[in-house]
């Protein structure tokens, strides 16, 4: 039995980087009185999109509500898809099997089915020549996620969703910062989303952006965020032109949802923008030690490999096991000593009970998704950790092998 370690360090898997910077913006929204989608917001739209090179930036609530209205958008009649989709209703989405939840129910809550292929379980990205074979005449869309800080093969993908004029999209709640070949990822596709959750690479507490060049998908996805009103619009003369008779300050052109920020979550996401390249060289130099410090443990487990041309930014540190019972022991192990942990993220979500209930396909074997779901685990990599931190986690690890 393993010694538990005599110690008062714990590794969270992150830490408040809300510094007072940030709390004297967010009181400064409260004493304004003006707390509601405005001004910080449309400034934190534009601040992002220039930091990303990007046309267009909208504002959301969460990551999850990113994703809910890109497949919406892409889903809405009033959709301009050129050589596209008109919509993906009725229509495949090929998507990784190793994500987040709200991936995928996006997709089956637009009417569109999501196509399950395989993730890399060196990388933890989907597998191309899977995407590639699972294309018929019904796919509309792929669904590429950049997992945990690494980046898939984007470049490959865009090539391939233009080769048969499908939508692109880039779910890159878990890598914002992260460039894969020079650029930003999240800007090679037609849509790309981002988290500003409290764990992920900035926080606005709770938050997201939607991002795109295309215009008139930009204007489609602001009028859904709130009601299908015209309200935030950035050309809303357009439609009270074509609507003399009705009064311009309640006029509706669209389905719609809620799925606005507010101030406080702008004007903090303003200040932790400015963080994000120290953020992420921090989370990345935390990796490489530990990549190091426990390559000497390759018998028992593999640490993620980065995709070729990625400046990774893992927010997590992620690692597969040689099996699953040596998995359960080192992730209780860990716990007990104060280091938190978690599973890599749904593992193969096809597997999840939620799933039964609804249209789906499975492209080909989900092998790797499943030794990820039950061979993985990762901890906390932040960008405040201490030195003693970072070597309090490597001589935990040697206490569960030496011992």
């Amino acid at each position: 039995m393993k010694e538990k370690i005599k110690q008062n360090i714990a590794i969270p898997l992150n830490k408040n980087t809300i510094d007072r910077e940030e709390k004297d913006k967010a009181i400064e929204v409260l004493e304004s009185g003006y707390v509601t989608l405005g001004k910080n917001c449309f400034e934190f739209e534009d601040e992002f999109a220039e930091y990303m090179g990007v046309k267009n930036a909208i504002f959301v609530n969460s990551g999850s509500s990113a994703n809910l209205l890109a497949f919406f958008a892409l889903a809405n009649p009033a959709l301009q898809s050129g050589d596209k989709p008109q919509s993906i209703v009725g229509k495949e989405v090929i998507v990784p099997a190793v994500t987040w939840s709200t991936t995928i129910w996006p997709i089956i809550q637009a009417g569109a089915k999501p196509v399950f292929v395989d993730s890399d379980v060196d990388s933890l990205q989907l597998k191309y020549e899977q995407v590639e074979a699972a294309i018929n005449e019904n796919t509309a869309a792929i669904c590429v996620v950049h997992i945990l800080g690494n980046a898939a093969e984007i470049i490959k993908y865009k090539e391939l969703a233009d080769k048969h004029n499908l939508w692109l999209i880039e779910d890159t709640c878990e890598s914002l910062g992260v460039k894969h070949q020079g650029k930003f990822v999240g800007t090679y596709g037609d849509v790309g989303t981002y988290s500003f959750f409290f764990s992920h690479h900035i926080t606005t507490i709770e938050g997201g952006m939607v991002v795109t060049n295309d215009d008139e998908l930009a204007e489609l996805m602001r009028a859904l965020r709130a009601h299908g009103w015209t309200r935030q619009l950035k050309n809303p003369e357009k439609y009270t032109e074509a609507n003399p008779d009705l009064d311009p300050r309640f006029l509706f052109i669209n389905t719609g949802f809620n799925l606005r920020p507010n101030e406080i979550n702008a004007a903090i996401g303003k200040v932790q923008l400015k963080k994000l390249a120290s953020y992420n060289k921090a989370r990345h130099k935390v990796s490489e030690i530990w990549a190091k410090d426990l390559a000497k443990y390759s018998e028992y487990f593999r640490t993620v490999r980065v995709t070729e041309g990625t400046e990774a930014s893992l927010f997590g540190f992620p690692i597969i096991c040689k099996d699953k019972e040596l998995r359960d022991r080192l992730q209780n192990y860990l716990e007990e000593n104060g280091v938190e942990t978690r599973p890599i993220i749904c593992g193969n979500i096809a597997k999840q009970p939620a799933l039964e209930y609804f249209d789906y396909k499975i492209a080909d074997n989900l092998d790797d998704a499943d030794k990820i779901m039950d061979c993985g685990l990762y901890w906390g990599n932040n960008p405040l950790m201490t030195e003693e931190e970072i070597a309090y986690l490597t001589n935990t690890i040697d206490r569960f092998f030496n011992s």
